[in-house]
């Protein structure tokens, strides 16, 4: 049987999301779920339209940006083609995560999961997608005791060999090292999606504001329930926040100086 379409095989970022607690949603909030999970994909792709009139990033197009959803679960992949991604294209991809994040938790959605670098297969048309960053990325998407999105070790070594290689300073206001929690009471040091920034940017957060960004969090995490078991997740969203917060005062404080 031949698969329909064209798949081949191409560099580039692969991020895997899963929903917090839609495993015990019912049929009310499954309905919920799926028309938020619509619309914030809808937003997904138009904030990769808008890098195209951004000069500055002109490496990534909408094009390469595809998305997949299984269950609660959702693929979010970006083909760099040839050759592996620069770390132009790894920040307007992050960049796009972290506007998604954002988004979904306006819209009652918890995601967490993993972004993952290396080579896969893609072929739309019969909603595949599989490689070594698929595998890199899976391997770690729910593994994160939290709501956010980390690099796996894999990809935060990827990016830091590229970062290496420049004289720009740490892109703070997308990524931060951060010792991500873990299951089992563990973490690891790795590149975390800084999410929180969305939250100082009244042209393009959800609510179209820049109010008291922590009491904001608070007020959209107090919106679910949290069962007996969980409650390590959202201290350490707030903890993740608290210090994005801190690292953006400090980077906004020395380029004041």
């Amino acid at each position: 049987m031949k698969l329909r379409g064209k798949t081949k095989e191409e560099h580039g970022l692969v991020a895997i999301l899963d929903a917090l607690g839609a495993a015990n949603f019912g049929a009310a909030e499954v309905e919920q779920f799926l028309n938020a999970r619509q619309k914030v994909i809808q937003l997904l792709h138009e904030k990769a339209e808008d890098l195209l009139d951004e000069p500055s990033r002109p490496q990534i197009m909408a094009a390469t940006i595809s998305t997949f959803t299984f269950n609660d679960t959702i693929v979010i992949t970006f083909r760099s083609g040839a050759n592996a991604p620069t770390l132009q294209q790894v920040c307007s991809f992050l960049m796009i995560i972290r506007k998604f994040v954002v988004d979904s938790l306006a819209h009652g959605i918890l995601f967490r999961g993993a972004v993952g670098a290396g080579r896969f297969h893609i072929n739309e048309s019969t909603n595949t997608v599989m490689g070594e960053a698929v595998s890199d990325a899976a391997a770690w998407y729910e593994e994160a005791q939290w709501i956010g999105v980390h690099c796996t070790p894999r990809c935060s070594l990827f990016i830091d060999s590229l970062l290496e290689r420049t004289t720009k300073k740490t892109k703070t206001q997308i990524m931060v090292d951060f010792d991500v929690p873990l299951k089992g009471g563990k973490s690891c040091r790795l590149k975390a999606v800084n999410w929180p920034r969305i939250f100082l940017l009244p042209k393009i957060n959800p609510w179209g504001s820049k109010e008291n960004s922590r009491a904001k969090l608070l007020e959209l995490l107090s919106a679910h329930t949290i069962p007996m078991g969980v409650e390590n997740k959202y201290q350490n969203t707030i903890l993740f926040f608290d210090r994005c917060m801190e690292l953006l005062a400090a980077y906004e404080s020395r380029s004041d100086a």
